[in-house]
């Protein structure tokens, strides 16, 4: 359990008591305000939201003094330690309710007395476990289908929207529906993980919330280990990998859910001291200026984006089969540069040798079984006992290959289809559809073999995907409309192959990459239309250079590495790449003027 910094918890209850006022309240003081923090913990919240009240009202204050009190304060959490916790530090000058149980089981937490009229102040720092206990809960999944549209309604259409059940997102939804049966108006005000901030996926959770709430205010925490970053200092405030968020909605009484709105942003970067003591001196999020962003889709500043790019097709629209790489989770046991050693490993696994074995093979998780993975290696096994099917090369890294042991039930993420694919396939492109990190923009590869989905970055945040040139049934892997209109100047579509190659020269360009790099970071990348037939083929040769620059492979350096755009390669191809990226900026010339 990570807790709240006292500091942050007094700065949400300053800009909660602020929001109430705007919507015509006395703060988290007034009789017709309901407090509650849905996951309270020991309480740093409810405690804070008392200080603060107390204090908007009273120039000097005691846990002993008489205090104008909101109606009622309910303090929720799964855990009775964390109640007692709770009960024995907190004042008992407001009418105060701590519970034990499930908060997500039930909207019904306040009794007709609480709701009616009053206006809801719900503020505190949920869970964020990545599986959220109420997984599969009919009220929850019933809530979350507003999280699973876009703004105009429709499905997402993603086939991996697994962030959604994370705690913190349904926290967010439990707490919206709150808010929007509040007759009096509500603040929600939530420390989470960031993520749902512009994440392609929780698009759908941005839109429903911009509908929820007249007005959204957001304070980025920063701190994220998930991103490459540019060098200066950026600590986090929990001490945890993600980079944390306070969000502000704010729903008046009569809220109109047809206008989507307005979002303002601010952001905090540096030591955690430093984040700590703005914290302390400020007064508001208010106080902060955060700035109103243009595009209130996504939750962070946009980047400026050259109109003409956004006029070029996303790689995804020319070529539709495309799948993050595998996922193992246990690669010192299924990843091996050595065959027979892995095979080793497979034999004293399968046979019942108690171990331990290295990735933690031998220990059971909610994703994984061994004694499941233990029958399915046996069962390989048994039928071929050099598993020559199971026992593969993968694209691990660039430039370097490893054997991997791909029995399903050994992989949290197998990616079945992917495999297929590649079988099938001459080539495939490796880039990925989103980059928060501060560095240089270059993510993109060339593979022959399934892909690790740590090929270009070992940050969840930038997971490899590849697009082969054929689909798992063997059928080339383009949109033969999209990609006929795309080709306009050519005397005809091209194959998948020399499209395929004609995106690696483009990916491969510096001048491509410096000038749409921050369109970059925000999706997959589009692609500039071909100039003229000879300037594709000179483009598609180009791009020839630079898949075999990458085919290349090694299990080590002989000697020191070098960096070459950005990408390290042994020395012994640094020429070769260098000539292949000169080649790439040369031939995409004309498509780029």
């Amino acid at each position: 359990m990570v807790h709240t910094p006292p500091a942050l918890a007094r700065f949400v209850a300053r800009s909660t008591d602020a929001a109430l006022r705007d919507l015509g309240r006395a703060g988290l003081a007034d009789p017709d305000v309901v407090v509650l923090d849905p996951a309270c913990g020991p309480g740093v919240f409810l405690a804070a939201a008392f200080r603060e009240g107390v204090r908007a009202d009273q120039t000097s204050f005691s846990f002993a003094s008489q205090a104008p009190a909101p109606r009622v304060v309910l303090g929720l959490d799964v855990d009775p330690h964390a109640i007692a916790q709770a009960r024995a530090a907190l004042p008992t000058d407001w009418p105060l309710r701590l519970e034990v149980g499930d908060t997500l089981a039930s909207l019904e937490v306040l009794d007709e007395g609480a709701r009616a009229g009053a206006t809801l102040a719900i503020l505190g720092n949920p869970p964020w476990a990545g599986r959220s206990e109420n997984r599969g809960s009919p009220l929850l999944e019933g809530l979350l289908e507003d999280f699973r549209r876009d703004s105009e309604g429709r499905a997402l259409g993603e086939r991996k929207i697994g962030v959604l059940s994370d705690a913190y997102v349904r926290f967010w939804r439990w707490s919206c529906e709150l808010a929007r049966r509040a007759e009096g108006g509500a603040v929600v005000a939530l420390v989470t993980n960031a993520s749902f901030l512009d994440g392609p996926v929780h698009r759908g959770m941005r839109a429903a919330m911009s509908r929820f709430f007249a007005r959204v205010s957001v304070l980025h925490l920063g701190g994220s280990a998930l991103i490459a970053r540019r060098g200066d200092r950026d600590e986090n405030l929990f001490s945890v990998r993600p980079a944390a968020a306070l969000t502000i909605g704010v729903r008046p009484r009569g809220h109109d859910e047809g206008r989507s709105a307005p979002v303002r942003f601010a952001a905090l970067r540096g030591s955690r001291e430093a984040k700590l003591r703005m914290l302390a001196s400020a007064e508001t999020l208010e106080a902060l200026t955060p700035e109103r962003l243009a595009d209130s889709s996504r939750w962070v500043p946009a980047p400026t984006v050259d109109a003409r790019y956004l006029e070029w097709p996303a790689l995804p629209e020319l070529m539709p089969f495309h799948r993050e790489g595998l996922q193992s989770n246990r690669d010192a046991f299924c990843v091996d540069v050595d065959r027979g050693r892995l095979l080793e490993r497979l034999r004293a696994f399968a046979d019942g040798e108690p171990g331990p074995f290295p990735g933690s093979a031998g220990v059971a998780s909610a994703h994984y079984d061994p004694e499941r993975a233990r029958a399915a290696v046996r069962a390989v096994l048994t039928q071929d006992a050099e598993a020559s099917e199971h026992v593969v090369r993968l694209a691990y890294r660039p430039l370097q290959h490893r054997w991997a042991a791909l029995i399903p039930r050994l992989w949290h993420r197998p990616r079945p289809d992917l495999r297929l694919a590649m079988q099938r396939s001459e080539l495939a492109l490796v880039t990925v559809r989103k980059d928060r990190g501060e560095r240089a923009w270059s993510h993109f590869g060339a593979v022959r073999e399934p892909v690790d989905n740590c090929y270009l970055s070992a940050r969840s945040s930038c997971r490899a995907r590849a697009f082969p040139t054929h689909k798992p049934d063997g059928a080339p892997n383009i949109d033969r409309g999209a990609v006929a209109s795309w080709a306009s100047h050519l005397e005809s579509p091209p194959p998948a192959i020399e499209l395929l190659r004609y995106a690696l020269c483009v990916l491969a360009s510096p001048s491509y990459r410096a000038r749409f790099d921050a369109a970059l970071r925000a999706d997959y990348p589009r692609i500039p239309p071909p100039a003229s037939t000879a300037a594709f083929h000179e483009c598609v040769e180009a791009g020839g250079m630079i898949e075999a620059a990458f085919h290349a492979s090694v299990h080590s350096f002989a000697s020191a590495p070098v960096i070459v755009g950005h990408h390290l390669v042994s020395a012994d191809r640094a020429g070769a790449l260098t000539e292949a990226i000169a080649a790439s900026e040369r031939a995409l010339a004309a498509a780029l003027a």
